[in-house]
């Protein structure tokens, strides 16, 4: 029985327990909770009794004349006549969301049942364990609470909830995979800025290792890590001038003002970067030659690491200082800078070439395996740059094992001028399934600079694909419906037709998308078959 029917129905019985005049009393009841919790934080706990449940809306009795229609937070049992204390979630006119506490679960005695069967003591402890499994849905019998009480014990350190929410998305629990999923719970997940981390950790264990062991083993140091990075580069030379291209086209469309001699492979750096850099290849030894094609700007980023890698591998620079001082200099880090953002990062053009995820990832995958090879062998595995490799791999390796129950990836993006993170969460529920309709749901999450939080919400079914852009503010909304029409295009081209909302939200409603897995977790279900067309 739904709770609105029930409230009908226990009108009678209110008025009669309660001695009101009229059924109207109930109304004003309702009214007199509302007020009562009207001044309410969230966090701040309110008390009093069950009256009626349905799913996840309760009636709760708050005192003489005062009740509280809800929505309950969790899956613990909450009977008629049950006197409990809940935690308020959230207090607004058109939802207030309740969390009971931990000290009502002495009154269920199931939970005590449970726990003596499984051979658990009851205490604090257990007992919060148990409302975590409750509230994550997982089965409270022998074996799930001995099998959660011994990861409880193997963590102690570690939220029960986080361990109760990771044993519903069956992944596996390791310090590691720990660190992983709070850091994605937290938002502080994103691989873009962790691969950038890489480039600032790389120069400061670089002037470390130098300052405290001298410029020889700083040159060591900066060639093996050098080869590292490059050895899996060959060829994406051809792509980078492909981008060095467009990136300078793109460039002349926005500034009119852009002469012949600011293009080429090297139009990141500027002019006076661009001098400074030749004058160092020059101080260090470097052949005329390569100084030529640099001042020339005829020569690519990576060209021109692939020449400083070999001439350190064959120590074949003179002098050492120079070579050093061309390293610490400003343009040189940009350069390389430059460099492993184009590696590890992809442009919207790239994404939509087939495939260009999986292979961003292989990458990845080599070069982060490569590195911490190189670091392990040369004794470096404590400097910040191992540390920041390590990083990375972890959050691979943790996205590699959210994939075995959910389509999900993060796309680190180079957009003109600024670096954005993408996420991509792709779920579907078991009855659609079970219907074999055909559909499919997604997320698009995206950071932006200028644009801040984006959510793109998509359904697809058929070649049928609905939209739901959610914006921060009004000119970012204007700015996506003005350029819809290229979407639309790019959508039929590849045979879709599109229907698109656009709303705009407030900044605090950010979405993390490790929340709307936790979400959808109980029931989505493996994609086996199915694919999401990312790249349209």
């Amino acid at each position: 029985m739904k709770l609105s029917a029930y409230i009908n129905q226990l009108n009678q019985n209110y008025v009669e327990n309660t001695g009101a005049e009229s059924p109207s009393s109930m109304e004003q009841g309702l009214r007199n909770g509302m007020n009562a919790i009207l001044g309410k934080l969230p966090g701040q706990v309110i008390s009093g009794e069950v009256l009626a449940r349905d799913g996840s809306d309760i009636l709760i009795s708050l005192g003489k004349n005062q009740l509280l229609q809800a929505k309950l937070e969790g899956s613990m049992s909450a009977l008629p006549g049950q006197l409990l204390s809940f935690q308020i979630k959230n207090n607004s006119a058109s939802k207030i969301l309740l969390s009971p506490l931990f000290e009502n679960l002495s009154q269920d005695p199931n939970v005590s049942k449970a726990l003596m069967a499984a051979g658990i003591p009851e205490n604090s402890v257990t007992a919060g364990m148990v409302k975590a499994m409750m509230q994550e849905g997982l089965p409270i019998n022998r074996q799930s609470l001995y099998q959660m009480n011994r990861l409880v014990s193997a963590f102690p350190q570690t939220d029960v909830q986080t361990l109760a929410q990771m044993n519903r998305l069956s992944l596996p629990v390791t310090p590691e995979s720990i660190e992983q999923f709070e850091a994605y719970k937290n938002y502080q997940h994103q691989l873009g800025e962790s691969l950038s981390d890489i480039a600032d950790a790389f120069t400061q264990s670089f002037q470390e290792i130098t300052g405290n062991s001298g410029p020889m083993q700083g040159l060591a140091f900066y060639k093996d890590v050098l080869g590292a990075l490059l050895e899996n580069a060959k060829g994406m030379e051809s792509s980078a001038q492909t981008e060095q291209v467009n990136q300078t086209v793109i460039g002349a469309k926005e500034d009119a003002g852009v002469t012949e001699s600011e293009g080429g492979p090297l139009s990141f750096l500027s002019a006076e970067e661009r001098d400074e850099l030749v004058s160092h290849l020059k101080q260090a030894g470097i052949p005329g030659s390569t100084v030529s094609a640099v001042s020339q700007n005829r020569m690519s980023g990576q060209a021109i690491l692939n020449e400083i890698q070999k001439l350190l591998k064959e120590d074949a620079l003179p002098d050492r200082e120079a070579a050093f001082e061309l390293l610490e200099s400003r343009p040189f880090k940009h350069l390389l800078k430059n460099e492993m953002s184009r590696q590890w990062l992809l442009t919207p053009e790239e994404v939509a070439q087939e495939h260009s995820v999986d292979k961003l990832y292989e990458r990845l995958n080599s070069q982060m395996n490569r590195l911490s090879q190189v670091l392990a062998q040369s004794a470096r595995g404590d400097t910040a740059l191992a540390k920041a490799v390590s990083n990375v791999s972890n959050n691979i390796d943790f996205m590699n094992q959210m994939n075995q129950m959910f389509t999900y990836v993060q796309i680190p993006l180079k957009m003109q001028g600024k670096n954005a993170n993408g996420e991509l969460f792709v779920y579907t529920n078991k009855k659609s399934l079970a219907k074999k309709d055909g559909s499919v749901s997604a997320l698009l999450h995206l950071d932006m600079e200028y644009l801040g939080s984006v959510d793109v919400h998509v359904s697809l079914r058929n070649q049928k694909v609905s939209t739901k852009f959610y914006l921060q503010d009004d000119s970012a909304l204007d700015l996506i419906s003005q350029n819809i029409d290229m979407l639309n295009e790019r959508l039929a081209r590849r045979g879709y037709s599109m229907n698109a909302e656009f709303i705009r939200r407030d900044e605090s409603e950010n979405t993390n998308v490790m929340n709307e897995i936790l979400k959808q977790g109980k029931n989505v279900s493996v994609l086996s078959g199915r694919s999401f067309d990312a790249r349209a």
